[in-house]
């Protein structure tokens, strides 16, 4: 089986690297002000990149537009069926830009059929561009970030203990029925994958989730707390359904609903976007550096 992976392939592609950077400066520009020059002229210099480095072409900034017009309008008041249709039209695109459907992309591969762990899957690294943009929107206009000292800390006195318990609980799962073994390590990739996770799969897939989806749902759901386990239950499937072409493996996707009840419930109880992608990142980040990644192969 063919492998590679170098971290000078990083620094061989420089518009490449210079794309993706501007792109996570967009994301992490959100939380040090939330301003539409900032965090918009960052994803417009990472746009110009691409097309420079042969990422994206014309073709593929429609689904982009579309999508940003979309949660540009449901920032404000819109009647009931209206905002279903851009609720509907935005999840349906975004499904689109994950599973990556639209033409237009060349994503970056960074490695290919790495053996992460033994008897486990080959792994797969991408820097997406066209994914990112199922969250890059929602987290600008719509979702609330955490402002000040004091709800930081009040956020993080939830979000420790309930992200200690949830990862604690999927890797015993993980580990009952199989799914992984003990596997502490150190990859090559480690600093590589922890750029990529955090800030183009964790962030931008809780802000579409959570942030987006379950909060919409649970709108139309009503007040309560069955509006909210409606609403954690129907953004879990949801979610489980992005994880179907990463692991062909019922036993993994099961735990993937797993996580989504954790991330949403999470998600509910502190009222924040960063507790949930805190859990995410974190589980990711467990997953990868102490059991089988991303999973055993004979699943």
């Amino acid at each position: 089986m063919e492998t590679f992976f170098t971290h000078a392939t990083i620094w061989k592609n420089p518009l490449a690297s210079l794309t993706f950077f501007a792109f996570a400066m967009s994301f992490v520009s959100l939380w040090l002000r939330k301003t539409a020059w900032l965090w918009g002229s960052f994803l417009a210099i990472s746009t110009i990149l691409a097309f420079q480095a042969g990422i994206v072409t014309a073709v593929g900034l429609v689904p982009i537009l579309l999508v940003m017009i979309c949660h540009f309008l449901m920032k404000k008041e819109i009647k009931r069926w209206g905002r279903l249709f851009l609720f509907a039209f935005v999840s349906i695109l975004s499904l689109g830009l994950a599973f990556h459907l639209f033409p237009g992309f060349h994503n970056w591969q960074i490695a290919s059929n790495l053996a992460i762990s033994p008897q486990a899957y080959p792994y797969n690294l991408w820097f997406n561009f066209d994914k990112p943009f199922i969250g890059i929107f929602a987290l600008a206009w719509t979702i609330p970030l955490i402002q000040s000292k004091v709800q930081f800390q009040r956020v993080l006195r939830l979000t420790i203990p309930l992200s200690i318990l949830g990862i604690a609980l999927m890797m015993l799962i993980s580990l009952k029925i199989g799914m992984v073994k003990w596997d502490p390590k150190i990859p090559t990739i480690l600093f590589v994958w922890l750029i990529d996770n955090l800030i183009f799969v964790a962030i931008p897939e809780e802000a579409f989730f959570r942030g987006f989806f379950q909060k919409e749902v649970k709108q139309w759901l009503g007040q309560g707390k069955l509006a909210s386990v409606g609403a954690v239950l129907g953004t879990s499937i949801f979610f489980t359904l992005l994880h179907v072409k990463w692991v062909p493996s019922i036993p993994f996707l099961c735990l993937v609903f797993v996580a989504g009840l954790i991330y949403g419930t999470i998600y509910e109880v502190t009222k924040s976007i960063e507790s949930s992608i805190f859990c995410h990142f974190a589980l990711n980040a467990v997953h990868l550096l102490l059991f089988t990644y991303p999973a055993l192969s004979r699943l």
